[in-house]
């Protein structure tokens, strides 16, 4: 097994620590029926997509910012659909504090509301995309 070496390491969050693509789906379906806005042009672009720029490309008639609290509202504690990925807690487990980090295209909030969730450990270091 090769070993490398670094100062941190930085983890994109969902597919490598956390899995909510069955909760994302779910909730944006709902969305999008609820908004009058079709479904499946939301879902071509949803993943790895901030929220605010998925709103404003497929309903730009709404205020993006209030729909993005009203979608997180309900993902932040819901846990149907999401689980840790296999391994994910011990590894962070046997990484240094501060010399690990998470990266995501979902707020921070959203974040660290999932990581809690599942039982893992919330990073000093959480950005999200801008």
């Amino acid at each position: 097994m090769p070993i490398f070496y670094c100062s941190a390491i930085l983890f994109d969050l969902d597919g490598v620590l956390v899995d909510s693509t069955r909760s994302v789906e779910r909730h944006w379906r709902a969305w999008a029926q609820q908004k009058g806005v079709d479904a499946e042009k939301v879902m071509e672009i949803a993943h790895g997509v901030r929220a605010i720029e998925v709103i404003q490309h497929v309903a730009p008639h709404l205020d993006a910012a209030a729909e993005v609290r009203e979608i997180e509202a309900r993902e932040v504690h819901d846990r149907d659909g999401v689980a840790a990925m296999p391994g994910a807690a011990e590894l962070l487990s046997s990484l240094p504090d501060r010399r690990w980090g998470v990266v995501t295209s979902g707020t921070r909030h959203l974040a660290t509301g999932r990581l809690r969730l599942m039982g893992l450990p919330v990073p000093e270091v959480l950005g999200h995309r801008r």
